[in-house]
């Protein structure tokens, strides 16, 4: 297994556990404490829109 698909999976896991599976739970929570820049803003649109 690849050190990028450990974290993936470790990611997904924590997603699953804290969050129920909820990613924009997981957004939510983690822009609450950290503003997001433009650029991040940015690359987060253009990983949703990779994925439509």
């Amino acid at each position: 297994m690849s050190k990028e698909d450990f974290y993936s999976q470790k990611s997904e896991e924590f997603v699953e556990e804290a969050f129920g599976g909820s990613l924009p739970a997981f957004l939510a929570a983690f822009t609450s404490h950290q503003k997001l820049s433009k650029k991040d803003i940015a690359e987060i649109r253009n990983i949703i829109d990779k994925i439509k």
